[in-house]
């Protein structure tokens, strides 16, 4: 309609003057109509709103959620399987931080204490596939609003009723499968696999699956890549890597020229001495950050892990893995819906889980007999290939 009456403007310019006289009378007189009633395009704008796209909203509350990097990717992939049940394209995020708020989950001092952390946490929705808006509040009674006034266009996770005000009641000893409190627990995934018989997967961004081709390509091949996760931190020893066993596990595949061992970890856990082996490339060496830790995991053949926080990661992008866990927990495998002990019904037979004490002779047995697997299996990692 516009290119018409523009077209109908240019006509009556290069008409006789005394058509041009009514003419511009009645372009004026147009103008004013449609400004004078503009406004009055809200309400079928309105209607046709009010039944549009419906969305998943992600609610992650920094002083209510417990959670550390591993929860993170967790709890992404409960959104993940939440928009692929209801058949949704986008997923928006909600981040608050209200420091009035006096809930204190156990993850609140690491946020507290390294700003960098905090901003690795809200890097992982790269992860995430069809990623809309992204919000940050750092108002309770700003999100409330915001929550209200936009329920009816989401599914929302976790499950807040509409009345729902923040700050919340949260009790942290008990694990809900509305995802109060805890935010990542299992109970969608379990829901939906069981459902499926698959999970939707996560991925990284192409810029660092790029990167980690690159890294692979330049410090690795030809020889097999091997993604492998140390871990010191003084917050929960109990959880960290067995020094002694891995440096011996490593000085005895030096020897093979057909495995090449991209190590992971922060810069404060690297091990100096591991550097003069042939067969060991750090991760941190080359500048990686977060996201690049994780297109390698993604990318290399197979990965091996203590319980740390990226072990979940192969479990949700599809890839071969080994978790060594010197104890079995009995909080996360009640948020992994395993409290009795029947095992992750999701996981594939490449992806192993081990608990209990490990030497240098269990770190090889578990390998060889998961790299003899893949090869009889005839696997070769596709994100690698690209």
């Amino acid at each position: 309609m516009i290119r018409a009456m523009m077209r109908l403007r240019e006509w009556a310019l290069r008409s006789p003057a005394w058509l041009q006289r009514p003419m511009r009378a009645g372009w004026r007189g147009w103008k004013k109509v449609q400004q004078a009633f503009w406004p009055l395009v809200a309400f079928p704008r309105a209607i046709a709103r009010s039944s549009g796209e419906k969305r998943v909203l992600g609610i992650y509350h920094f002083q209510e959620h417990a959670g550390y990097l591993g929860d993170m990717m967790e709890y992404l992939e409960v959104l993940n399987v939440l928009r692929a049940k209801h058949r949704l394209r986008k997923i928006d995020l909600c981040y608050i931080d209200d420091p009035s708020n006096r809930n204190q989950p156990v993850s609140r001092p690491r946020v507290d204490g390294a700003v960098e952390f905090k901003q690795m946490m809200l890097e992982l929705r790269a992860l995430l596939p069809g990623v809309g808006a992204v919000l940050q509040f750092d108002s309770d009674a700003a999100f409330e609003r915001f929550f209200r006034s936009h329920y009816a266009r989401y599914v929302c996770w976790p499950q807040y009723h509409r009345l729902h005000s923040w700050p919340s009641r949260v009790d942290y000893m008990v694990i809900s499968d509305q995802g109060f409190a805890y935010a990542n627990t299992y109970a969608p995934i379990d829901r939906y696999y069981r459902d499926h018989g698959h999970l939707p997967q996560l991925s990284c961004p192409s810029e660092a699956l790029d990167w980690a081709r690159r890294l692979i390509r330049e410090h690795a091949l030809p020889a097999t890549p091997i993604a492998l996760q140390i871990r010191f931190n003084p917050d929960s020893p109990a959880r960290d890597s067995n020094a002694e066993a891995w440096k011996a596990f490593l000085a005895r595949m030096e020897p093979r020229s057909d495995v090449k061992f991209i190590v992971l970890c922060r810069r404060e856990e690297i091990v100096p001495e591991l550097r003069r082996l042939r067969n060991v490339v750090y991760s941190k060496d080359h500048g990686s950050g977060v996201l690049q830790d994780l297109a390698l995991i993604q990318t290399c053949h197979f990965s091996m892990f203590p319980d740390a926080g990226f072990c979940t990661y192969p479990w949700f992008c599809g890839v071969p893995t080994i978790y060594f866990g010197r104890e079995k927990h009995e909080f996360p495998e009640r948020r992994f819906q395993n409290a009795n002990g029947e095992g992750l019904r999701f996981l594939s037979k490449f992806q192993r889980r081990r608990f209990g004490a490990y030497s240098a002779d269990i770190l090889e047995a578990e390998f060889q007999a998961l790299w003899r697997d893949l090869a009889a299996a005839g696997w070769s990692n596709p994100h690698l290939a690209g």
